[in-house]
Formats: C-alpha cells, structure tokens, sequence
C-alpha cells in the first residue's frame, strides 16, 4: 500500500502562475528587435518549456531562422533582462493557488518548486505573487543541474527534504515534469490546464483545476 503523500514538487510555469503572456511578450520583444513578426498566444504551448534559449530557438525556428550560439548568447541576456523587469505585468497565479497551498500548509504538507526558470526569476515571480512564503526549497535553473526533463534537479530535492520516493508527489504541466519524476518513482499529478500535454495514463492523477490537489493530497 502507498504511503500518504507528505512532500511535493511544484513546477511553477503553466501550474502555478500562468506566466505564458509574459513570456510571449518578451519573446516578441526580441522577434520585433530582430525584424520578425509577434507571434499569436495561441502558439504558446509550442514555445514555453525549457528555458529561455530553448524558448528563443523556437521563436525563431517559427519563422524559419537560424540562431547562431553567438547570437543565442546575446539573446538570452536580453530575454532574460527584459523579462526581469515584466515578469508580473499580465501572469498571474491560477485560481485557487494560494488558498489551496495555504491549506496543504495547516496540513505540515512540505512544499518545494522546482522548475527550469532561472533561480532569480523564480524567487521574484513568487515573491511578487506572495506564495514564496508556502515553499520550503525554491529551485531554479541554475549551472548546478542540468534542466527537466532531467532528473538531477529531482533528486537534489529528495536528498534535500528527506521523504521516501513513494511520500513524494510531482506535480506540473509538462513531459519535462512527470518523466523525471516517473524515473524516481514519484507519484505524479498533471495539470490540464497548463501549457503542455502528455499521455495521461502516464501519470497517476489528472485535474482541471488547482485546487483539485486537496482532494488528492489530503486525502492520501
């Protein structure tokens, strides 16, 4: 028998803050800077996931162009320091975000993030959201671990926080989450209403809203 779920792993992008239009806004920041077009939101699951460079290849592979690594360089610097500064113009956290971790909290539920924004820009767009205050470990992208899908940044944290594997549940939005999380043999909990998709069955919850995880976590 499974053991009651007493820690989890949040992704942050397209699970807890919908920070997608902030995102594509920065990337079409640098599209426009570059002669090219903006690109719709409706593209956005197709660009976000991995990371600013990954994320700025795809913009401009959407229009057929190549980036040069020297380039690229120059461009994540410029993406990364734009978006510093509008990080929290139009994201916001999804419904029921803050009361639910808030509950999970009273529950002595251990809470930590782990995501491939980088470790500054995380702690900034959840202080900005006030729900830094939830999160044991906050884990950004850093030259210490190599990015989900990844399993390194996973198993830092289950070193870290000192929970049995099958005690520990992932929860986000993308391949980049539950397949790390699978090969350490987390539970898992995708989010439908995210940026990515997946093969649900790989998975061991699927939920619409955010604060379905109450009926999950507390309920284990």
């Amino acid at each position: 028998m499974k053991k009651k779920i007493k820690c989890i792993f949040f992704d942050l992008d397209g699970t807890l803050v919908d920070s997608g239009p902030d995102l594509l806004k920065t990337l079409n920041h640098l599209l426009v800077q570059n002669n090219l077009s903006e690109i719709s939101i409706d593209y956005l699951g197709n660009l976000v996931g991995g990371g600013a460079e990954l994320m700025i290849k795809r913009g401009f592979s959407f229009f057929n162009k190549n980036v040069s690594q020297k380039k690229t360089k120059s461009l994540v610097k410029e993406f990364l320091d734009y978006y510093k500064e509008n990080c929290s113009v139009f994201s916001e956290p999804y419904k029921g975000v803050s009361n639910t971790l808030k509950k999970l909290k009273l529950k002595n539920i251990c809470m930590t993030v782990c995501t491939n924004k980088k470790q500054e820009l995380a702690e900034k767009v959840l202080k900005e959201f006030k729900l830094e205050k939830y999160f044991d470990i906050i884990l950004g992208s850093s030259t210490l671990f190599k990015l989900k899908p990844h399993s390194e940044m996973l198993e830092y944290l289950i070193n870290k926080v000192d929970f049995s594997s099958n005690e520990i549940c992932m929860i986000g939005d993308s391949d980049n989450d539950i397949i790390p999380a699978r090969k350490l043999n987390l539970r898992t909990i995708f989010v439908n209403y995210g940026y990515g998709e997946i093969e649900k069955s790989q998975c061991d919850f699927v939920i619409d809203q955010f604060s379905d995880i109450e009926k999950i976590i507390l309920k284990s």
